[in-house]
């Protein structure tokens, strides 16, 4: 995990070779996931969720020894579970649980990443719960020098950060504020903005494409007055994909 960006903790719990395979590839396929174990069987699931503590846990239903059920009716503060189940009507009983989504087999990465999208939702609104943070519904506050400003977020065309400061970029003018790029991407509102690079958060709303070259770098292009290019961090890339 760098200090630029969040990992969630996760688990993988499958006991199908295939399905698991898949899982840990579409898992490494995005950068917010930190895949931290896999368990083939319902103890040895157990074993590390009762040791560890983990943000999001990919969990089988039908299981060796113990059931995904059964794991997590024995938690007494389980992670946020994503149910992997071959029949539907198990569906209900999981999210009776306390599932916050599930995976039909046989599922696609869309419906892979759909479900991660979700889990993140929860994750972000729980983080934010828990650090008190709370958005302000009509832009982001930030102090230049002696002056607070009030900026829009449908103003901001992107943030970019330089030395130990950042910049907040508009048509209008560039505000110029001590605080970090990571402290700042805490106060924008999710789903919205997005980083794709270290030095590097833009607004949704502002983008135009997205352009690689023949040595498989990749650039943003914005919708703003400069029509503003950006370089794409190699391990933002698939997120930004999905986004277009």
């Amino acid at each position: 995990m760098t200090n630029e960006s969040k990992e969630w903790k996760t688990l993988i719990v499958e006991d199908e070779a295939p399905t698991r395979d898949l899982l840990v590839n579409y898992c490494l396929s995005r950068p917010e996931l930190r895949l931290s174990k896999v368990a083939k069987d319902g103890e040895e699931a157990l074993e590390y969720l009762q040791s560890e503590e983990f943000d999001l846990a990919f969990l089988d239903i039908n299981l060796p020894i113990l059931s995904g059920l059964e794991i997590l009716e024995r938690l007494e503060n389980p992670p946020y579970i994503i149910f992997i189940t071959a029949l539907r009507d198990k569906a209900i009983e999981a999210f009776e649980l306390g599932a916050i989504d599930y995976l039909l087999k046989p599922f696609s990465k869309d419906r892979f990443f759909k479900a991660v999208d979700r889990s993140i939702q929860f994750l972000q609104k729980k983080e934010e719960k828990a650090s008190g943070n709370v958005f302000n519904e009509h832009g982001l506050f930030i102090l230049e020098k002696e002056n607070h400003f009030l900026i829009p977020y449908k103003d901001i065309n992107f943030i970019s950060s330089r030395d130990n400061f950042s910049i907040v970029h508009t048509d209008e003018r560039e505000y110029v504020t001590y605080k970090s790029l990571k402290s700042l991407e805490t106060k924008l509102p999710p789903g919205r903005f997005l980083r794709i690079y270290k030095q590097h958060i833009i607004n949704l709303e502002k983008l135009s494409h997205l352009q690689t070259d023949n040595m498989g770098n990749y650039a943003v292009y914005l919708k703003d007055e400069d029509e503003t290019q950006l370089p794409v961090g190699r391990k933002y890339i698939s997120k930004i994909k999905e986004m277009l």
